[in-house]
């Protein structure tokens, strides 16, 4: 008798609500995750761990798996660096006095932005901006938003090609912790850091630095990343010993990268948690 093949089991760590920049609410994300049969997701929200609790809630009794995600905008010379932070304690006071600070800075930000766009001759106001914000973290996609929907340009990607892009005319630099400090800030919130989707941020010369500096992780399972860029981010995760893992970016439906796009087998959450609890064990 023939043992019985055990159905592969998936993991999508890497999801959007519309706390931050994403479409839909925490609860259909859930939902649609389960639709989509995965074992486990993270949401990684910017610079906000809320959707955890919420995620949590949602999933409750479902056999869900939910593991506290977020993903923090750090600056290296005036360049974002996106880190995702896995298993951070959600209570953590420094962890959350500094996401404040950084909800506080989106706001300047984004008045800038606005500021900038006003001079060129477009009539949006930041009150606007701010009804297409859900959750308490805004950003230049709510000004792509409001862009569209008053018809400057014709799609989210043209706003940030012809205005909210870098070296665009109202763009505004970002300002926030380096990788370092965010790397620290999640390693004694109880978590482990991951670089996010590191073919788009385009910084692989910092990776070395990001390895001292604490990184215990690198998304080698990324949208961005397929064909031979997919197989290099696999090699930089085997040269540095990175736990390689990923998940869609998902924002919204019917969008190139669905949940669950990435086929991410349920392994990688497992070896993400061994290596976080070696790491607890060498800090004590």
């Amino acid at each position: 008798m023939s043992a019985v093949k055990k159905k592969p089991e998936f993991a999508d760590l890497h999801l959007h609500t519309n706390l931050s920049d994403g479409v839909l609410s925490v609860d259909e994300v859930v939902k649609l995750s389960l639709r989509k049969g995965l074992r486990c997701i993270s949401i990684t929200d910017h610079d906000d761990l809320d959707s955890y609790r919420l995620a949590q809630k949602s999933a409750e009794g479902s056999g869900l798996e939910i593991i506290s995600g977020i993903e923090i905008s750090s600056v290296w010379q005036g360049k974002d660096i996106h880190i995702l932070g896995y298993f951070c304690d959600p209570t953590n006071l420094a962890l959350n006095l500094e996401l404040k600070e950084a909800a506080k800075a989106r706001m300047i930000r984004v008045r800038a932005i606005v500021k900038k766009l006003n001079l060129l001759g477009i009539d949006i106001t930041f009150e606007k901006v701010m009804t297409y914000c859900k959750g308490r973290i805004l950003g230049r996609p709510h000004v792509a938003m409001s862009l569209v929907d008053e018809e400057y340009v014709s799609s989210f990607s043209d706003a940030f090609t012809k205005y909210l892009g870098e070296g665009s005319p109202a763009f505004v630099e970002k300002k926030g912790l380096t990788p370092g400090q965010t790397i620290r800030l999640i390693e004694n919130a109880g978590g482990i850091a991951v670089l996010a989707h590191p073919y788009k941020t385009s910084a692989d010369l910092l990776i070395e630095n990001l390895v001292e500096w604490g990184l215990k992780g690198i998304e080698t399972y990324s949208p961005s990343q397929k064909g031979n860029a997919g197989k290099r981010y696999r090699e930089i995760a085997k040269r540095f010993h990175l736990v390689g893992t990923g998940g869609s970016d998902f924002h919204f439906e019917g969008g190139p990268n669905g949940i669950n796009s990435m086929k991410m087998p349920y392994s990688v959450v497992e070896e993400l948690r061994e290596r976080r609890e070696n790491s607890r064990a060498e800090w004590f």
